[in-house]
């Protein structure tokens, strides 16, 4: 019996939006494709900056959501969690082999390791996204917090952490000399409030169009993104450009989120932090695949220098899937 007075494309109110599903598939997918094409650095213990400074060490964060020596912060944000990636740098990111806690294996206090997996005065959390060690307890402010980590070089990251809704933070490739010094300077803003260049933020264009895919039912849905390309300077500002727009025709897969949620089987739970035994992109999308998309109609334009030191780009493109239940 036809179903005249019922929305139809969704299910439930809480279910995931196409539009966030598509946002999701793309930052999702090129994060993972990037790290594949070796977009990671390597941090050791005590390595050293051009500049002098020691890449290892963390610095002493004065954000008020915590207490006092509660939490350290490297000077990149965005740290590699996942293990088993097959990039072209002569060297695997650092991470851990303890499946329970997966990506780096702990911190240095004092030159004295200290398992994330530890219990005691020690016991932490590794923060990925902000790039930071949360103690349980406030640790003595004079400490010398050391860790060895990999970073991502390029942020793929979504559209609300753009620059005109966060402060853009220049100069990050290495530790500054005011790095250390707390209350003062941009170092100082809070990881959640700064954007690190360079990056790729995609945004949806509230545009779309549908066009009939079968007698019965099912439409073609097309949905019109826009990836802002930042760098700090023109030569990667084109590498980013290059990156997105090369991939015209490609086709993207798309997460089950709502399967996903319902199983709680996210990587990285509410602080940032892998799940034990947290799944990787390949496998969410062979467990949780919710169907595909085709990049189509690409175009590169607005080239511009913002300031001497912010470059942007603009790709636009439009997303062409099928939509069976509309």
């Amino acid at each position: 019996m036809p179903n005249y007075y019922g929305l139809k494309g969704f299910d439930s109110i809480q279910d995931y939006s196409l539009n966030n599903n598509i946002q999701d598939a793309l930052v999702e997918y090129f994060d993972w494709a990037l790290l594949e094409k070796g977009n990671y650095f390597n941090v050791t213990k005590g390595e050293l900056a051009p500049n002098g400074q020691d890449m290892s060490r963390l610095r002493l964060s004065s954000n008020d959501s915590f207490a006092s020596g509660q939490v350290w912060e490297g000077f990149r944000q965005n740290w590699v969690w996942q293990s088993g990636v097959s990039g072209v740098n002569l060297d695997a990111p650092i991470v851990g082999t303890n499946v329970d806690y997966p990506g780096i294996s702990g911190v240095y206090i004092n030159d004295q390791f200290e398992p994330t997996s530890g219990v005691g005065q020690y016991s932490h959390y590794i923060d990925y996204f902000n790039g930071r060690v949360v103690f349980d307890s406030p640790i003595p402010t004079g400490s010398v917090v050391q860790a060895e980590y990999s970073y991502k070089f390029i942020n793929v990251v979504y559209s609300n952490n753009v620059p005109w809704l966060r402060e853009i933070q220049s100069d990050t490739l290495q530790p500054t000399s005011n790095f250390y010094d707390v209350s003062t300077g941009s170092w100082d803003i809070p990881p959640e409030s700064r954007l690190q260049l360079p990056a790729i933020a995609f945004e949806i264009v509230p545009v779309r169009r549908f066009k009939g895919y079968q007698l019965g039912g099912g439409q073609w849905v097309y949905t019109d993104i826009i990836a802002h390309c930042i760098a700090e300077d023109e030569q990667t500002r084109n590498m980013l450009v290059d990156i997105v727009s090369l991939q015209n025709d490609k086709s993207i897969q798309i997460i089950d989120s709502d399967k996903l949620h319902t199983e709680d089987k996210y990587p990285l739970n509410s602080y940032g932090s892998p799940n034990p035994s947290a799944l990787l992109y390949p496998e969410i999308i062979e467990s949780y695949n919710g169907g595909n998309f085709r990049m189509e109609n690409t175009i590169v334009e607005n080239m511009d220098m913002t300031t001497p030191d912010l470059f942007g780009g603009i790709v636009r493109f439009t997303t062409l899937g099928i939509k069976s239940n509309i």
